[in-house]
């Protein structure tokens, strides 16, 4: 089992809220709070090659031409 359930404290209002991690395939974590709808979770997403491209050269990388498959 990579994952696991507990119980954390809103930022928001200070109730418990029902919190949540797990590891595979990469660390992942969430939480929901029942009193004030405050939640969290773990988003991912897809740079441009003009954003890689940039963060690559402020690192003195050369750019590349295609991002990998």
């Amino acid at each position: 089992m990579s994952g696991s359930s507990y119980s954390g404290v809103c930022i928001q209002c200070g109730s418990v809220m029902d919190c949540w991690s797990d590891s595979k395939p990469f660390d992942t974590v969430g939480g929901e709070c029942l009193e004030c709808g405050f939640c969290y979770n773990t988003i991912t997403d897809q740079m441009a090659l003009e954003e890689v491209n940039g963060i690559r050269k402020d690192r003195g990388l050369k750019p590349l031409k295609e991002l990998k498959n």
